[in-house]
């Protein structure tokens, strides 16, 4: 791959911890990319989540998923989702995360910015966003990661991943590690975080 396609650097880091039967929560479904990542990582034991609040983003998700044989779940429910495998797709705010899935949550994704072809005032925004993250590093098991790929070339992207850079640098060194992969020759380029809850 690409040196600096910072994309798959974060799919590379998560599939490393992520297991068969794995619960993995995709907080911006976008495409459906990341969601299909997870959902192949987890396998057919596992469960994944996917948030986006645009209803095209959901259904270009499931048509991804159900083009490589999975049956996506629209979750319509105001509840947890069951413990059932499968891939379940909520439209809504991700600021909702905790009300859906529990403390067993092996990995996070959330790939910042606007919907590719859609809308680009129709953004990630700085305080959704750092609930929905603070949210997944308390339900992150033991040994799970969180990777966010922040787009700082957008309106507000540069302030929304500064405060995404101030949370996850803030973690204390005794309880989790955090990677700042950049790229060093060019300002916007994306750049990602992850951090992974130490054993």
């Amino acid at each position: 791959m690409p040196l600096t396609r910072i994309v798959s650097w974060s799919h590379t880091l998560l599939q490393e911890v992520l297991r068969p039967g794995d619960l993995a929560v995709d907080l911006t479904a976008g495409k459906g990319r990341d969601t299909l990542m997870l959902a192949d990582a987890v396998g057919v034991d596992g469960r994944v989540v996917a948030f986006d609040i645009q209803a095209k983003a959901l259904d270009q998700t499931a048509e991804r998923l159900s083009s490589s044989g999975r049956e996506p779940v629209f979750w319509l429910e105001d509840q947890a989702i069951p413990k059932l495998p499968g891939c379940y797709l909520i439209q809504g705010c991700h600021t909702d995360l905790k009300k859906f899935v529990g403390p067993e949550l092996r990995a996070v994704v959330a790939n910042l910015g606007y919907l590719p072809g859609g809308d680009p005032e129709q953004t990630t925004c700085l305080s959704t966003t750092v609930e929905a993250l603070r949210q997944g590093l308390q339900l992150l098991c033991k040994g799970g990661r969180m990777a966010v790929t922040v787009y700082p070339g957008h309106s507000g992207g540069a302030e929304e991943g500064a405060a995404v850079t101030e949370l996850l640098s803030g973690l204390p060194s005794d309880a989790w590690q955090v990677l700042h992969m950049v790229v060093a020759n060019h300002s916007v380029a994306p750049y990602l975080l992850v951090a992974e809850k130490k054993q």
